[in-house]
């Protein structure tokens, strides 16, 4: 199987020679010359631009990465559950109750 651009140069060389005779063969060697350097040429251009993007993409990457480590983490607040709401009034009206039986005593006295 073709494995790289020069294997398939080699082929598209000896196809043309077969179609194209003894006829300037110079001037067609020289043109398939340009088109190989061509095509090298954009795909060394393709490779660079390819390089280039995931490069920055790799910047932004970091930069995310320092900006989530630089900030506090923040907790969302949780609500208190039922059993600690319900202790809460719990002890609310025993300290409500006893100022009660407090008013109380101390009315008796005056």
């Amino acid at each position: 199987m073709i494995g790289n651009i020069s294997d398939m140069a080699i082929i598209i060389l000896v196809a043309i020679l077969l179609l194209a005779g003894q006829k300037d063969v110079a001037g067609t060697v020289r043109n398939l010359g340009k088109t190989l350097e061509e095509i090298r040429r954009r795909q060394n251009e393709f490779k660079n631009e390819i390089m280039r993007e995931l490069s920055e993409t790799g910047e932004v990457t970091n930069s995310i990465k320092k900006d989530l480590s630089d900030e506090p983490i923040i907790r969302p607040y949780h609500q208190p559950t039922q059993d600690y709401k319900i202790k809460q009034l719990e002890e609310e009206i025993k300290r409500l109750q006893s100022e009660l039986e407090r008013l109380k005593s101390s009315d008796r006295k005056n």
